[in-house]
């Protein structure tokens, strides 16, 4: 009777077992899969994204295998701090089914904000709308073209609309060792020096100073990119041109002009042309494209002159000797004269 009871029990176990894996199994098989936002064929055949923020919209161009900032003058876009994170993002994010049709709620959800527009070579345009963040956490709520509901979706990568943030500007990148020689031109001097070997120090009297602009000009991102008819560049008075060749023997030279400012706070701009020795070099295509003004700092950094470059190489003058008090008691100091009766 026993053993008649623990084979009872047993099968009944069995049998539960089997229905709780048959049921997971129908769960999990009867689970839809979440759609991709975006039709992962678009990526493919990608010509342009048109980014919308607020007031301020963007269009990435792609022209050959470079993407460029159709609203800054053509300029190289910032492909790996902006472009690809965003195309990261939208291949990433997926839907998670319909968040409302609700007429007022999708105003509230502000809808209309925020966008972007992807630009197919065979003539498709897919417009996804990004609105506020779900109540859940998940993402951002979306809605494609023609779409009369609301997706919830995981998508929450920040979208920038202002173009000038798009623009690499980095003109010229280089590690300092191998920069084997730099020539300094001011209109009342100048100054070279050279190394020996990459990665040695400078040969010569000004080679601590030298050493100090080469890091700071090896790699140079300019501030801002202007018109190329832009006024203030073109009254600007040169300033300094600064020469760095390289050991495979490449040159690039950065011309700068300092334009006064014509307040007593205002610190006026410092306008620079980047030019390369390699007619292929990104560089000389920008330079041809926009006026691009260097970082506010960089005046502190580069001399405006051969004699301030010499001035500021000058060892500080010794401080005066301080006077050491004598030791011993305070001197008595001699009473004044009294009148006499």
């Amino acid at each position: 009777m026993r053993n008649k009871t623990l084979l009872i029990a047993t099968l009944v176990l069995g049998l539960v077992a089997f229905a709780v894996v048959r049921l997971s199994r129908e769960t999990a098989e009867a689970a839809p899969a979440a759609t991709p936002l975006v039709d992962p064929a678009v990526f493919g055949s990608l010509k342009s994204l048109t980014i919308k923020s607020g007031p301020r919209t963007v269009t990435v161009m792609k022209s050959g295998e470079a993407w460029t900032v159709s609203e800054r003058f053509g300029l190289p876009a910032d492909v790996e701090n902006r472009l690809l994170p965003l195309i990261r993002g939208l291949q990433k994010a997926r839907q998670h089914g319909q968040l409302t049709a609700n007429p007022k709620r999708l105003e509230k959800l502000g809808l209309t904000e925020s966008s972007v527009t992807l630009a197919t070579t065979d003539g498709r345009s897919v417009v996804v709308e990004f609105g506020k963040p779900t109540e859940d956490g998940l993402g951002n709520s979306a809605r494609l073209a023609g779409q009369a509901f609301a997706l919830r979706t995981d998508f929450s990568t920040h979208l920038e609309g202002d173009a000038a943030s798009w623009v690499d500007l980095t003109l010229f990148s280089a590690k300092p060792a191998d920069i084997k020689t730099v020539a300094l031109n001011w209109k009342d001097g100048r100054v070279e020096l050279s190394r020996k070997s990459a990665g040695a120090p400078f040969e010569g009297l000004d080679a601590a100073a030298l050493e100090e602009i080469v890091a700071t000009l090896a790699t140079f991102r300019a501030a801002e990119a202007l018109a190329k008819d832009d006024a203030d560049a073109a009254k600007a008075p040169r300033s300094v041109e600064a020469k760095l060749t390289t050991f495979d023997g490449a040159t690039v030279t950065l011309a700068f002009a300092k334009l006064a400012g014509t307040k007593p706070d205002d610190a006026g701009k410092l306008f620079v042309r980047v030019t390369h020795s390699d007619p292929k070099h990104p560089a000389n295509a920008a330079d041809k494209l926009a006026v691009f003004t260097a970082p506010s700092w960089l005046s502190e950094q580069i001399p405006a002159s051969f004699a301030d470059f010499k001035k500021a190489g000058q060892p500080a003058a010794p401080a005066a000797p301080s006077l050491l008090p004598i030791p011993g008691p305070a001197p008595t100091l001699p009473s004044p004269l009294q009148p006499s009766k």
